[in-house]
């Protein structure tokens, strides 16, 4: 049987339909799926910045973080490596975990996936500074520690927010029950007569940065594991720095308060940044508009008393690192214009007027860093991490530890 002339052009007729209808259904799919991120100048910024950390501080043989360059580094940067005491030793936990959030900042941008090993190396090699033999272990400020070591709730702190975004980016469940371990080391450190988290061991004075970020790990950790638990320790930590640590009309968050009842006021950006973290993290938890009130007045405080004349943030820059991750908390919740606006402001700072020919960064973002000094790990966290949310906020946003 034989089609004819007529019958093929029906034919010929109906597959052009369908073709056409199969390029509007292929059409409407790519209408619908969600538009990769856009790989921006600010992410090639932070891409370069954060493997300058890299390449200048990571101990490929160890897996872990040095506290200045290590000596097989070369060019002026370094240059002052050779006369430091001890050049290429450990980074103490500070650094280390400051060193670890900024690559888990640049890790989280489009192409940042080849960072994943180191940050899964240094999230594994935290464990250098465990103090297994202590009644409750916890991380203690030095790499090897004895047991029995002295130990910062503030620095366990640091330590378990690292922990949290391995996790998140990862999906590896022992960095969540790393966590879990850290936090039980913090209940230890509530006061139980007067109320918050103490500095350190030695239970003298109880601060801001032991108090914020503490909040903050408990939210995470009461995200991925659902324990009602964590979300009670958020909520009454948080209270607790308010009533004692925060200005009630200005939002300004202080240093410390110590055994006699007597406040430290000095103001410094990040103690203001981890309460506005705290606060829209609880806001995000439960809905409460008071959190999301005071992180507001806190964020204005921040932009207004934490900046100069010309928009950089004061110094040191790697404090301002942890406001900036802070403060896009924030902005993901209100896209308010100061907040990119600062930011945007500070990223072009940091880079055209702190960096240096080999992309480390001064700690005071009114010049190059010196030729003749080895530069600390320390300083250069700051930038890279403000460098990362900046790129972040105008490629599409963080994917892993974030809202």
């Amino acid at each position: 049987m034989s089609i004819g002339r007529s019958g093929r052009r029906i034919a010929a007729a109906g597959l052009v339909v369908a073709l056409a209808l199969l390029a509007v259904l292929a059409a409407h799919a790519l209408l619908r799926r969600p538009k990769p991120p856009r790989v921006t100048w600010a992410v090639k910024q932070t891409r370069d910045a954060a493997r300058a950390l890299m390449d200048t501080y990571y101990d490929a043989g160890l897996g872990i973080l040095t506290r200045y360059p290590i000596p097989a580094q070369t060019g002026s940067d370094a240059a002052g490596a050779d006369a430091l005491a001890d050049p290429g030793e450990p980074a103490a936990l500070w650094g280390y975990s400051w060193g670890l959030a900024a690559l888990e900042d640049a890790a989280q941008l489009p192409g940042g996936k080849s960072l994943l090993p180191v940050v899964r190396a240094l999230a594994n090699h935290l464990f250098y500074y465990w103090d297994a033999g202590a009644a409750v272990p916890g991380y203690a400020p030095t790499f090897a520690p004895g047991a029995g070591a002295v130990k910062f709730f503030d620095d366990n702190a640091w330590a378990g927010l690292d922990l949290m975004g391995a996790y998140r980016m990862t999906g590896d469940a022992v960095y969540l029950r790393q966590a879990e371990a850290v936090f039980a080391y913090e209940e230890t450190g509530w006061d139980p007569e007067g109320g918050g988290i103490f500095w350190n061991d030695q239970r003298t004075i109880r601060n801001a940065v032991s108090n914020a970020p503490v909040a903050e790990l408990a939210v995470y950790l009461y995200r991925e594991t659902g324990k009602a638990t964590y979300l009670t320790w958020a909520e009454r930590i948080f209270r607790w720095e308010v009533a004692h640590l925060v200005d009630q009309r200005t939002g300004e968050v202080y240093e410390n308060i110590d055994a006699h009842g007597q406040v430290s006021r000095q103001m410094w950006t990040y103690n203001q940044g981890t309460l506005v973290g705290a606060a829209v993290l609880l806001y995000d938890a439960t809905r409460k508009p008071p959190y999301l009130v005071q992180a507001r007045q806190t964020a204005a405080y921040a932009l207004h008393a934490g900046v100069r004349a010309d928009g950089a943030l004061v110094p040191p820059a790697e404090f301002n690192g942890v406001l900036a991750d802070d403060l896009q908390l924030l902005y993901q919740q209100t896209r308010a214009s100061a907040i990119r606006r600062a930011i945007a402001t500070n990223a072009s700072i940091a880079w055209t007027r702190a960096r240096s020919s080999r992309n480390l960064f001064a700690s005071d973002w009114q010049g190059p860093p010196p030729a003749t000094s080895g530069l600390p790990l320390l300083t250069q966290t700051g930038a890279v991490r403000l460098l990362a949310v900046n790129a972040a906020l105008a490629s599409g946003g963080f994917s892993g530890l974030r809202l």
